[in-house]
């Protein structure tokens, strides 16, 4: 007896407690109910479902979207735009003050009056030569000079005469003499012992060596003489840039040595060769030195500014979108609708590009938000493949 009324009270219990357990169960499923529907209710009001449209490539946004998203647009002009471009080069000799100097007679260099990075004036005297060829052609000038002299004008022998002198003359003026020194040769008929030689123009001696006893040939250097104030820069320009810069332009050069200063430039030729490793072409520019501060070879970024003309729209390059398939924008229909439209462009800078095709004056383009849309619109798409 005991023992069925302990088994009575036991499966009581049991009973009792999945009775709770049972309630407890509905009454989780009624609450989580009415909080989803309280949920929905509150989603519905604060995010209203969006508008769905039938038209390909369109998108339909709502208010929060809107709202969370930052989304900014910029009505299309056709205008002139600014193409700001940064070249990287270096600073180069201006080959046309560069020179070398070398040796035009064979001798011996008897007097040395300059050396290495020596700055020299134009007509200055670098070094003496000793040579029998120089002295023979004195002797030679002063022989048609005289002769000259003793022949009239009207003498059949004139002509030659004189075409003798001028030739003898000449000969003295290719190897260095100047003019003075060839009419006080033939004032006076007292050749120059030593050849000097002459700084062809204000610079600065580079490179080179002249030594005192050196005997030397015809052609041998001496020096290489370059006008350092006036420098040339070679920049590299990349392929798609080439159309915004033109022979004229003037730009700002910045030495790497000196970051806060700025130099004045001016583009003086564009080369003819697409170097084939970096696909760029040199542009050579000009720049005054002054200050003497800028250096063959130093490394420096050339500020350049051209312009994007033409009757063509420009839009803002962010709202450019490019796919496999081809290039695209969202193209503002209303305060919420937005559709995704084809171009073709045509020049391209890192602010603006110039739409050929797919775009008119006057319409509204997204240019921040653009990959929430396309994400937004991949959706719509894959959801209308799925039904």
């Amino acid at each position: 007896m005991k023992i069925n009324k302990i088994k009575q009270v036991f499966n009581g219990a049991y009973m009792y407690k999945k009775i709770n357990l049972f309630l407890l169960i509905l009454l989780s499923a009624f609450l989580l109910s009415c909080g989803n529907k309280a949920d929905e209710h509150s989603e519905q009001e604060d995010y209203p479902e969006r508008t769905h449209t039938d038209e390909e490539g369109e998108l339909v946004l709502t208010s929060h979207q809107l709202t969370h998203i930052d989304l900014k647009t910029e009505t299309i002009e056709t205008k002139e735009v600014d193409v700001p471009l940064l070249l990287s080069g270096r600073i180069a000799l201006n080959e046309a003050l560069t020179a070398h100097i070398t040796s035009r007679v064979k001798g011996r260099i008897e007097k040395v009056h300059a050396l290495i990075s020596d700055r020299v004036s134009k007509g200055e005297v670098l070094l003496e030569l000793y040579s029998q060829e120089f002295l023979a052609m004195q002797s030679e000038f002063i022989q048609a000079e005289e002769r000259l002299k003793r022949i009239q004008e009207n003498d059949p022998e004139h002509a030659t005469s004189k075409s003798i002198y001028e030739s003898a003359k000449k000969k003295l003026e290719v190897i260095g003499l100047s003019e003075e020194e060839i009419h006080r040769l033939a004032d006076n008929h007292t050749p120059l012992t030593l050849l000097p030689v002459r700084a062809p123009f204000t610079g600065t001696l580079l490179s080179g060596e002249a030594r005192f006893g050196e005997f030397v040939e015809v052609g041998q250097d001496f020096f290489l003489l370059a006008n350092l104030q006036n420098l040339w820069v070679l920049a590299d320009v990349f392929e798609k840039d080439l159309p915004f810069i033109k022979e004229g332009i003037t730009g700002e050069v910045i030495p790497t040595a000196y970051p806060n200063e700025t130099y004045k430039v001016k583009l003086t030729r564009i080369y003819d060769v697409v170097e084939s490793l970096s696909r760029t072409i040199k542009a050579r520019f000009e720049v005054s030195n002054s200050s003497n501060k800028l250096k063959p070879e130093m490394f420096v970024t050339v500020k350049v500014s051209s312009k994007l003309g033409g009757p063509n729209p420009k839009v803002s390059s962010l709202a450019i979108m490019k796919e496999k398939n081809g290039v695209y924008v969202f193209v503002v229909v209303n305060d919420t609708t937005f559709k995704r439209r084809e171009i073709r462009l045509g020049k391209e800078t890192k602010d603006y590009t110039e739409i050929l095709d797919g775009l008119k004056a006057g319409e509204k383009v997204v240019t921040r938000g653009t990959f929430y849309l396309k994400s937004e619109l991949a959706k719509e798409t894959f959801v209308e493949e799925e039904e």
